[in-house]
């Protein structure tokens, strides 16, 4: 029964999903005890009801878009699905991002707690994505003084590393050295545009000095979209993901 309620659940997630933009404005959470005997009868009933869903949702996800050369799992202080989802990110939002000064983006950060599953090796779907990012989370433009740059850069040494793209740095004695930001070191008195979720840039994940930044410009890109669009845009160009470990954040 509780597979059923759950299959349920995904199916309307997928519709509400791929439906016009909406917002959730909270939560409620409940418990109701099911019992296996009392429901089986309304099984039946409950899973024609649904079929068509399932059959247009299975159509919609089981599509492949790509292919993996090895399995791409998170880790820290870097790992080949935070590096892969950060780059795409950075590089995605440069397509769709129109800033209003004309200056683009210049880094990436994201949270590992936001990859929700591995990618597997070999033929990769739309399914696969969805298991990776089923969250809403879209991408968002923040132009970051030096100082809200310096707060990120504490935070990135006490989580001993988070997906980022476009930024590298050293972890020594608790501290960011050596940062480097567009292949430039991290000046202090400059401002920064980083792309990342709307979920981080609004105070998530214990990011609450982000919601105190004023400027923010909207990609209008979900970032499961974006990494559909990438897969895509890799396989038409014959190739596969493959992303690397290159030493963006170590510890010493």
């Amino acid at each position: 029964m509780n597979r059923l309620i759950n299959y349920i659940f995904c199916i309307l997630f997928f519709f509400s999903a791929c439906s016009a933009p909406a917002r959730l404005d909270h939560v409620e959470k409940k418990q109701y005890a099911f019992s296996a005997k009392e429901y089986a009868s309304v099984d039946s009933s409950i899973l024609q009801n649904i079929l068509p869903y399932k059959t247009k949702m299975d159509a919609e996800v089981n599509v492949l878009i790509g292919k993996s050369a090895q399995p791409v799992s998170k880790d820290q202080p870097e790992g080949l699905l935070g590096n892969f989802v950060a780059d795409l990110s950075l590089e995605e939002s440069k397509k769709h991002f129109y800033p209003e000064d004309n200056k683009n983006v210049d880094f990436c950060f994201l949270n590992n707690g936001g990859l929700r599953a591995a990618l597997p090796a070999g033929e990769i779907t739309k399914r696969n994505i969805f298991e990776v990012m089923p969250f809403e989370n879209e991408l968002i433009v923040l132009s970051m003084t030096g100082s809200d740059v310096k707060q990120l850069l504490n935070y990135i040494v006490n989580k001993n590393g988070i997906p980022v793209g476009g930024l590298r740095m050293k972890i020594k004695n608790k501290e960011a050295v050596e940062v480097m930001i567009n292949n430039s070191p991290f000046d202090t008195t400059k401002i920064y545009k980083a792309v990342t979720s709307d979920y981080l840039a609004n105070g998530g994940d214990n990011l609450s000095f982000l919601a105190e930044i004023k400027k923010r410009e909207y990609v209008n890109l979900k970032i499961r979209d974006a990494m559909i669009e990438y897969i895509e845009q890799l396989t038409k160009g014959g190739k596969i993901i493959d992303p690397k470990l290159d030493g963006r954040i170590t510890v010493e």
